[in-house]
């Protein structure tokens, strides 16, 4: 029986929560709000400091010397967990929320592109700063007991005992410098760039804290768990970007890039990655049981952050409509020198959108995103993206976005008062786990 509700507001640098950051942290997106709002097509439409990341090759779609670019970004996370209810004869009657989690945060990033003047070639320099990797999770379990009230006596039956804390804190920023640069006499199609992208060392804490605040009730409903509070000193590392335009047609502009992966970590050699799997919910389990009493099992950090192969087409219909189209295909590769089972190494994410700008109004954007998942537990995931911009001169802009998803899995009670961690989904009733993100970006764009 479940004694466990759950109410958490808090604040974080970071837009992205999610129990398996520990292992696989959450990525924030690459590209401005424009390229947000039409389906997260930061390798195609996006014009801002991001591009150093997606696609180099854009640093150069501005119009003016110089560009510099602010994103500030809301995010709103929340998370239910359901168990499914019964009767006295143990009939199944349904699933009801046990647990609510709604977090919101904020971030920012900026950068600033250069374009000297130049006789034979386009050239651009661009640099930007910003959070790129969040380790954040987390769970504050409010814990109840049993006061055996005999009839007639006013009271609570299932009073506050105390509280479980988890949590996972960190957040690893990333620094770019970029070029990008075409030729003006040949080859005026085609546009190149290159980005550098150095990962800055970050640290990483894991902590359970276990809190008594009424001793009187029997403290049954409590894990057998010790406190701790672990950090790890995570090494980051330099990987490159590789991006091309090509201009096919007056309509149609061809786009590809490559990042190139690498490798975080604290000098730990064991992949969490593949080797913290579950062989029953094929995801991955952080506690365990040893000797009757809830450990956690991981023991410092490592992971080759996948290697992306994006390649996308911008479409302009030849018409009176003033409307751009686009369709980008991404693809992660996660090394590794052995399969798992319950793992995708090999993962798409499909985008499409549309930009439709009526003359003498806000421009109109929307988007979908359908991404695969790395766990074959978890269902592939659809992302809704909508927006607009405004333009107080011809220098000024800004782009307003929005991102909605949804998606659920099942997965086991996070601090267990026994071992279910060896049993199925089908014998012990698990969680049924629903995330919906909603996400704002705003971007401001000052070209002089």
């Amino acid at each position: 029986m479940h004694y466990k509700y759950l109410y958490i507001i808090f604040f974080s640098i970071m837009f992205s929560q999610s129990f398996f950051n520990r292992i696989l942290p959450g990525e924030v997106y690459e590209g401005d709000a424009k390229s947000m709002a039409i389906g997260n097509s930061s390798l195609t439409t996006s014009y801002g400091s991001g591009v150093i990341i997606s696609n180099p090759a854009k640093i150069l779609s501005f119009n003016e010397s110089y560009m510099v670019d602010l994103n500030i970004n809301f995010n709103s996370l929340s998370e239910r967990r359901s168990i499914v209810f019964k009767d006295e004869w143990e009939e199944s009657l349904g699933e009801t929320d046990y647990v609510f989690n709604q977090n919101n945060a904020f971030n920012h990033s900026f950068g600033f592109f250069y374009q000297p003047s130049l006789k034979k070639i386009k050239l651009g320099i661009g640099i930007a700063s910003k959070p790129y990797l969040s380790f954040d999770y987390n769970y504050d379990e409010e814990v109840r007991g049993d006061s055996n009230l005999a009839d007639g006596i006013i009271g609570i039956n299932d009073p506050v005992i105390g509280f479980h804390s988890y949590k996972t804190k960190g957040t690893m920023d990333v620094q770019s410098v970029g070029f990008s640069f075409s030729f003006n006499d040949f080859l005026k199609n085609l546009t190149f760039g290159l980005g550098i992208n150095r990962l800055k060392d970050t640290t990483v804490n894991d902590s359970v804290k276990l809190s008594v605040i009424d001793s009187y009730y029997d403290a049954m409903n409590l894990a057998n768990i010790t406190d701790f509070n672990n950090l790890y000193s995570i090494s980051g590392d330099t990987f490159i970007s590789i991006g091309i335009d090509f201009k096919i047609l007056n309509q149609l502009i061809l786009s590809a890039s490559i990042q190139e992966s690498v490798l975080i970590s604290d000098g730990t050699e064991l992949d969490f990655f593949s080797n913290s799997i579950s062989n029953y919910v094929g995801l991955p389990q952080f506690f365990d049981f040893e000797n009757e009493e809830l450990v956690f099992t991981l023991n410092g950090f490592y992971l080759d952050l996948p290697e992306k192969k994006n390649i996308g087409l911008l479409y302009t219909p030849k018409s009176n409509i003033n409307m751009n189209l686009i369709f980008e295909l991404t693809n992660r590769y996660f090394k590794h020198d052995v399969s798992v089972a319950g793992i995708d190494y090999d993962v798409n994410e499909y985008k499409i959108g549309f930009e439709y700008s009526p003359m003498n109004s806000y421009p109109i954007r929307a988007g979908l995103v359908y991404s695969e998942s790395v766990f074959n537990a978890v269902s592939p995931k659809s992302i809704l993206t909508l927006g607009t911009g405004i333009g107080f001169s011809k220098s000024i802009t800004m782009d307003v976005a929005l991102n909605y998803s949804t998606y659920n899995y099942k997965y086991y009670d996070i601090l267990p008062l026994e071992n279910i961690f060896d049993y199925s989904c089908d014998v012990i009733d698990c969680d049924t786990v629903t995330e919906n993100n909603l996400s704002f970006l705003t971007t401001l764009k000052v070209e002089f």
